[in-house]
C-alpha cells in the first residue's frame, strides 16, 4: 500500500503543511477563552509619491500590514498578504512593531524560511505566520479575544 505522502512531491507536501498551519492558527483563534474573537480591521494605504512606504493600521491600533504587500484575503479576524520581500526582513518588521506597540510575546520562532509570533496585549491576542513562497513571502495574521 502506497501512502499519500509517498505519492506527493516535495512542493505538494510543503503546500499541505502551509495549509495545515493556517488551519491550526484558525482553530487556535476559535478556541480562545471566551470563544469570541476580537474584531480587527486593518487598512493599508500607499505612501505618497517620493515617500517611504509605511504600515498603517486602523484607529483601533491593531497589527499593521507589512509594506510592500498585496492583500490576498481579509476578514474580520484574519488577513493574508503576499510580499516580494524575504521572510527575515518581514519577521524583523513585525518583531519591531510588536515591541513598539506594547504586545507581549508568548512564543516566537524565526528561521530563513519561516517566522511566527504568538502575542497578546490585554484581552486581545494575535498570531502572525510568515513563510517563504515562490517570488517572496506569505504573511498570515489572525486576531482573537483572550
Amino acid at each position: 500500500m502506497i501512502r499519500i505522502s509517498e505519492k506527493l512531491g516535495t512542493k505538494a507536501r510543503i503546500s499541505a503543511a502551509v495549509v495545515a498551519a493556517f488551519a491550526a492558527v484558525g482553530l487556535t483563534a476559535c478556541a480562545a477563552p471566551g470563544g469570541i474573537p476580537a474584531a480587527t480591521v486593518t487598512v493599508t494605504q500607499a505612501a505618497p509619491a517620493g515617500q517611504a512606504s509605511a504600515a498603517v493600521t486602523s484607529a483601533t491600533g491593531k497589527l499593521p500590514d507589512y509594506q510592500p504587500s498585496t492583500v490576498v484575503s481579509r476578514s474580520e479576524y484574519s488577513t493574508v498578504l503576499t510580499s516580494p520581500d524575504r521572510v527575515s526582513k518581514i519577521g524583523t518588521f513585525y518583531q519591531n512593531a510588536l515591541a513598539t506597540d506594547g504586545w507581549q510575546v508568548a512564543s516566537n520562532s524565526m528561521g530563513p524560511y519561516h517566522a511566527s509570533f504568538t502575542v497578546y496585549r490585554g484581552h486581545e491576542g494575535a498570531s502572525i505566520s510568515i513563510y517563504s513562497r515562490w517570488g517572496g513571502s506569505g504573511i498570515s495574521i489572525s486576531t482573537y479575544h483572550r
